[in-house]
């Protein structure tokens, strides 16, 4: 058994062997990998925001707030913030949080996310000035600085003890050890992991609001059940033997709707996206003409009601590359995206010489709305004369997978699906679809140089109008190289037992503030 498979964390000593208040929850996935910064996959993040802390966050109402920052000093050219840390930081081992580890764990996030990356390329300094005050000097976009650390989406900015940041960024961290509400004391993949009360955490006085304000734990333990089938844990949540499950199928939203001691919400209301992933390292997709062919093959509204049905309130239609319903909403070049053409897919196939190679498909079976989008991806592929080699797995299992951009015969593949939020996807200083960025870009690493030049303009823009153009460009590029291709924009339901007070709606899905009767 390796210490990844089954792991007292540290931090367990001195806690109690059993706690007043427990609190069960059923999340998407198995936890395989807890390192949130280098990985985006949302179980991860989540379960990130009860061992971690930001020094920034944002509210309900999408502004940035201060979280472990006590103050923030703002130089008359806006490209040199002082940050000071409030009193009373301390990680789960009992030592005080320090500029040098936050200067330590923002250096680590700049080498993966998207935007930790544009910071990166424009900064002038990051150092720590003393025990309790760092300062970051950018030689541009400094207005850009507290959007990068306060961003609720992956990969999130947290603060990690110095020792663990300095942890190469292609190797994972295994300790969970941080410096919020809750400690992780169990992680053990397959079974549960287990967070308790962090009885040193000092909370803000404000109120929580999104993944800001006073994160105050309201119960002593957290368990997290790994139930892979979803009406195994729609029936554990009804028995009273789980407290809350997330992402009901919507075939069995009726039987949490009906019952009376069942709480039925959806939690963010900008909801996720499905994405259909394509690896430009892997041929036949390192040619535009075939990743076109994909673009026709495939129909939203098809994908939409496999899983959802007829219950067209849970998701809409949507070219858009920065979401529907948030300000850099566009239709620009979305004709391919929108139309299903089988005639015209083959046509492309045709035309760039597909020669049958066959499309190595990940497919989580774990999860119905994954299991249930990739048999008419599948499908549809094959429709439009492409050759599909199948694939299946558990979700944790592509998770990992989809990081391998080897060659097929070395555990390589071709196409994947995945779900980004729209507080994630809504910007182009977030959305890891749009940077072009090559290697250093987000799985599939879609290479284009026209991309990254729109990126920079849109950051260059200085109004509202500039940079809604630069944003609708960035979109019509982007459906042109097919990074990725949205197939319906979606939402979630999730439901909890009555006898929890206190959940908080967001894009993060966080359990401080909740408590149980």
């Amino acid at each position: 058994m390796t210490t990844a498979a089954a792991v007292l964390i540290a931090s367990a000593v001195g806690q109690p062997a059993s706690a007043e208040t427990v609190l069960k929850i059923r999340m998407l996935g198995d936890l395989k990998i807890i390192d949130p910064v280098i990985n985006t996959a949302s179980p991860i993040r989540d379960m990130g925001y009860m061992v971690w802390d930001t020094l920034f966050a944002t509210d309900a109402d999408g502004k940035i707030q201060p979280q472990m920052a006590e103050k923030n000093e703002v130089s008359a050219d806006g490209n040199v913030h002082t940050i000071t840390l409030r009193d009373g930081l301390k990680w789960h081992d009992g030592k005080p949080v320090t500029a040098a580890d936050c200067v330590a764990s923002i250096e680590r996030w700049m080498q993966k996310d998207a935007f930790g990356k544009e910071l990166k390329a424009n900064l002038g300094k990051i150092e720590a000035v003393d025990a309790k005050t760092l300062r970051i000097t950018m030689n541009n976009y400094g207005g850009l600085v507290l959007q990068a650390l306060g961003k609720p989406g992956a990969n999130v900015p947290f603060m990690m003890p110095e020792r663990l940041a300095k942890t190469p960024v292609d190797q994972p961290v295994t300790e969970a050890i941080g410096s919020g509400p809750f400690k992780m004391i169990e992680w053990t993949p397959g079974s549960r992991v287990v967070y308790v009360k962090n009885q040193d955490y000092v909370p803000r006085k404000e109120p929580a609001s999104g993944m800001a304000g006073g994160k105050v734990a309201k119960v002593d333990r957290i368990e997290r059940i790994h139930i892979p089938d979803d009406t195994a844990a729609v029936n554990a949540l009804i028995a009273g033997e789980v407290d809350y499950v997330e992402n009901i199928p919507p075939d069995l939203i009726p039987l949490v709707e009906t019952n009376k001691n069942i709480e039925v919400h959806v939690r963010d209301k900008l909801g996720k996206n499905l994405q259909i992933v394509l690896n430009h390292k892997q041929p036949p997709f390192d040619n535009a003409k075939v990743r076109h062919a994909v673009q026709y093959a495939l129909s939203q509204k098809e994908f939409m009601e496999a899983y959802f049905g007829e219950q067209t309130n849970l998701y809409k239609l949507c070219p858009s590359v920065f979401f529907c319903g948030a300000p850099y909403e566009s239709s620009a070049n979305g004709e391919r995206v929108m139309t299903q053409d089988f005639e015209k897919a083959k046509a492309l196939l045709a035309e760039a010489k597909y020669d049958g190679t066959p499309l190595v498909v990940l497919h989580p079976t774990d999860q119905k709305e994954q299991n249930d989008w990739v048999a008419v991806l599948v499908q549809s592929l094959r429709k439009a004369g492409f050759k599909v080699d199948d694939q299946t797995m558990d979700l944790a299992t592509m998770f990992s997978r989809r990081a391998n951009n080897k060659p097929v015969s070395e555990g390589g593949w071709h196409i994947f699906t995945t779900g980004w939020g729209g507080v994630d996807q809504m910007h182009p200083a977030t959305n890891v679809y749009v940077t072009g960025a090559c290697d250093q870009g987000w799985f599939g690493w879609a290479c284009d140089k026209e991309l990254q030049d729109l990126r920079k303009g849109f950051f260059a823009a200085t109004t509202d109008a500039g940079r809604k153009a630069a944003a609708e460009r960035i979109q019509a590029r982007v459906h042109d190289v097919v990074p990725y291709i949205p197939m319906g924009q979606n939402f979630a339901v999730h439901a909890w037992s009555k006898k929890l007070e206190g959940v908080l709606d967001g894009p993060a899905f966080s359990f401080w503030n909740v408590s149980k009767k």
